[in-house]
């Protein structure tokens, strides 16, 4: 509250005068802005003599059973039974973030979001660490969480405080591999097992990742090891899998 606001004395003298003119009368003592409900209606009676005015403005708002707040130096009146204070309504606006990079871990992406939105994301211990290249400026959580998701095995769900981001199915155990089916290279690769694929690309000729040349699976949209963008492979092997006479 400024200093100002606290130097100034009002005197007020109501015998049964409307509220709402005893306001007015108050802030226009006062000279500042003001909003009062139109339900605010019943008589005051009350004397203040050289009282400053944050006193006389709290002993109104008791007298007549009211509440005021502050808002960009607006003051607004309203009766205690009524809903919360005009400048908490910004807080049901949605919430949006913007997420821009290359090869972003799943993990830094959920604190990213996190961060900018105050909105708790947590990552399930046993999703995979995919790695995401984004573009999303200015896009509601949920719709940054369905583009996480989308082909990628994960799904997320609310939670009582946020968000949970976890595989879209129970993980299951799968046969090792022999050195000679080991990918050249394994960077990042998480040790606990991956989601079973929806379709499985054909034993013959497995795909692999162009970068790193892990095998794909024919949903997967980026590898989950490198996080190059393979859509355009598995949807191509999907295609001539469907061709193949059965």
């Amino acid at each position: 509250m400024s200093l100002r606001f606290q130097e100034i004395l009002i005197t007020l003298e109501a015998r049964g005068e409307d509220a709402r003119e005893v306001f007015a009368n108050l802030f226009a003592q006062a000279k500042v802005n003001f909003v009062l409900q139109v339900d605010i209606q019943r008589p005051v009676y009350l004397t203040l003599r050289e009282t400053p005015f944050m006193k006389a403005l709290q002993l109104l708002c008791e007298a007549t059973n009211t509440r005021f707040s502050v808002r960009d130096g607006v003051y607004y009146i309203a009766p205690l039974a009524s809903g919360p204070p005009p400048e908490r309504v910004q807080e049901t606006r949605p919430r949006t973030v913007r997420l821009v990079g290359t090869g972003i871990p799943l993990q830094s992406v959920a604190e990213a979001i996190a961060r900018q939105t105050g909105v708790k994301v947590e990552v399930a211990p046993d999703a995979p660490n995919l790695r995401f290249n984004l573009n999303l400026s200015e896009v509601e959580v949920e719709q940054a969480l369905d583009a996480l998701c989308s082909g990628t095995g994960l799904r997320w769900q609310k939670t009582g405080n946020g968000y949970r981001i976890a595989p879209a199915s129970p993980p299951q155990a799968r046969a090792a591999q022999t050195p000679m089916e080991q990918p050249p290279t394994l960077r990042g690769a998480p040790a606990s097992p991956r989601t079973t694929p929806s379709r499985a690309v054909s034993p013959e000729q497995p795909l692999r990742c162009p970068k790193c040349r892990y095998a794909l699976q024919l949903d997967w949209r980026y590898c989950p090891v490198c996080g190059a963008f393979v859509k355009h492979l598995t949807d191509r092997a999907k295609r001539e899998l469907e061709q193949k006479p059965k």
